[in-house]
């Protein structure tokens, strides 16, 4: 039998748009602390998975000026991490996040993005049975337990699941009954296991993974942002900082991203555009902020010259600056 290819032969990490403008959102978001909170990420170090594009590494570097790296994984062919590698200072491990976090002292300031492509949980429907990654809710304890004042973390789960689970009760309770210790009670209901809040059940599992785990411990987990996009699978994001103390008002008012509210998510959502319909937006964005409460599908054809729901044109208001843009070039 064939051996299964690794997520980074099938997916070429770089040109996910959805992925990309939360890359770029959380650049500027990072910036936004380092001002409010008076540190200096420069000085972290930054471990993460680059997988063979090191797309994050690459960003962080330029635009946070980070420079003491570690990327981190357990693949048996891992010369072409190694070959990979953009800048010389970046180290490889060719080691498992969790066997890596249990086996360093993790002394330095720490900056940390977890991107997994694996689920947190999966459900087998022909066993009615739950499968939890390990490794994620391993590292989770671990990092809740061994974190610093002011260490940054990041994590990314896929949270695919099948809509029409949410139809049987039995599914519904079998939930209840296996996440029991990390569900709050707002979720410990049948009524409120259901498709459209499952990434906001997820978050609310993993805020409780760093709870049940922080109980001894003088810093705590604060969430900063959470995300959901969907390039492919629907990917979940939450990030936060570890302190002593509840975050200062000044961080969270002055950017609609962050989200420490733990029962909010933003939606990445933004429309597929052409490199024509991209650039005539662009060109008419100021008449579309302050026009758009009068547009309907009718006058957004007269103003663009092409259709868009305006749901659509919402979106692209809100993210405009993040949207990516690709060019084939031949070097």
């Amino acid at each position: 039998m064939k051996k299964t290819k690794p997520s980074f032969e099938k997916i070429n990490y770089i040109f996910r748009p959805k992925k990309q403008i939360e890359r770029k959102i959380l650049i500027e978001l990072f910036q936004k602390i380092q001002n409010n909170l008076n540190i200096n990420i420069s000085e972290y170090q930054y471990i993460g998975l680059g997988s063979i594009y090191y797309y994050d590494f690459i960003l962080f570097h330029k635009y946070l000026n980070i420079r003491n790296m570690v990327s981190l994984d357990d693949k048996e062919d891992y010369n072409r991490f190694e070959f990979n590698k953009p800048f010389d200072f970046i180290r490889f491990k060719n080691i498992s996040t969790t066997d890596f976090l249990s086996n360093n002292d993790l002394d330095e300031k720490l900056f940390i993005w977890f991107d997994y492509d694996s689920s947190l949980i999966r459900y087998h429907e022909k066993n009615e049975k739950f499968f939890n990654t390990e490794t994620i809710f391993e590292d989770i304890k671990i990092i809740s337990k061994k974190s610093k004042e002011l260490d940054l973390f990041i994590l990314t789960v896929n949270i695919n699941i099948k809509e029409i689970l949410f139809d049987s009760p039995r599914f519904k309770q079998a939930f209840i009954d296996e996440y029991d210790e990390y569900l709050s009670d707002q979720y410990k209901k049948m009524n409120k296991i259901t498709f459209e809040k499952f990434p906001w059940i997820i978050q609310n599992i993993i805020i409780n993974i760093f709870r049940n785990n922080e109980q001894f411990h003088s810093v705590k987990f604060r969430k900063l942002f959470s995300f959901i996009y969907q390039d492919g699978a629907l990917m979940y994001t939450i990030g936060g900082i570890f302190r002593k103390d509840n975050l200062p008002d000044k961080l969270v008012v002055e950017d609609s991203f962050f989200q420490i509210n733990e029962n909010k998510v933003v939606n990445i959502d933004v429309p597929l555009l052409t490199y024509y319909e991209k650039m005539t937006l662009d060109k008419n964005i100021l008449n579309i902020k302050k026009s758009f409460d009068s547009l309907n599908k009718g006058k957004i054809i007269e103003m663009l010259g092409f259709e868009m729901e305006p749901s659509e044109l919402r979106s692209y208001l809100d993210y405009y600056r993040y949207y990516p843009q690709y060019y084939e070039g031949i070097i």
